[in-house]
């Protein structure tokens, strides 16, 4: 099996539908980021689209490469700085992306939208998952319902999320759910995304 590697070049055709599960790496509760993979890994079963994480085994971009893993059909794309320092590419991706920058930023998010639109994605066909998260992923949700993305929150996941919901600004912008933080509301917030 080849491994996967980064391209400075967009990746082309994107497999709908296209999904983006967002959220924390580090600095998560371990109870929390135990509950996300068991949760988000489960509310996949069966996904065969394009699935854009983070690209490194830490936090929600780990269990994007659980889903790799389990999903064959699935085409999972790691956006991530050419620079990783302490963290590790997860290589059950199908491929990655980079950036040059050192550490993670805003620019991995800004990134995977410019080649979603460039590759012709509409950005409300576009779904969204976030799980916690720190500053970045605090960016990620709010770019996403910007461009008209659905995004999907599961309340109760900490930081970021949590925080979305209490922001008046933010909190009943149109395409942004609210999710229970349970296997059933993930996976009926994804159920639409099986079947096409």
């Amino acid at each position: 099996m080849r491994s996967p590697r980064s391209s400075p070049s967009p990746p082309g055709k994107f497999r709908r539908p296209v999904v983006i599960l967002a959220g924390g790496a580090d600095g998560e509760d371990p109870e929390s980021a135990a509950q996300a993979k068991s949760l988000i890994q489960s509310a996949f079963s069966g996904f065969a689209g394009t699935l854009i994480s983070g690209g490194t085994t830490s936090g929600v971009a780990g269990i994007a490469g659980d889903i790799a893993g389990a999903c064959r059909r699935a085409q999972v794309i790691g956006y991530l700085p050419r620079r990783l320092g302490t963290a590790r590419r997860d290589r059950r991706y199908t491929r990655f992306r980079a950036t040059p920058g050192r550490a993670f930023s805003v620019a991995e998010c800004l990134l995977y939208w410019s080649d979603l639109i460039a590759a012709g994605v509409d950005p409300a066909s576009v779904t969204l998952l976030g799980w916690g998260g720190g500053r970045i992923a605090a960016l990620e949700y709010r770019i996403a319902l910007t461009l008209g993305a659905r995004v999907g929150i599961v309340s109760g996941s900490g930081r970021s999320a949590d925080a979305l919901r209490g922001d008046p600004r933010w909190s009943g912008f149109p395409g942004l759910v609210f999710l229970a933080r349970n296997a059933v509301a993930i996976r009926r917030f994804l159920a639409p995304l099986m079947s096409t």
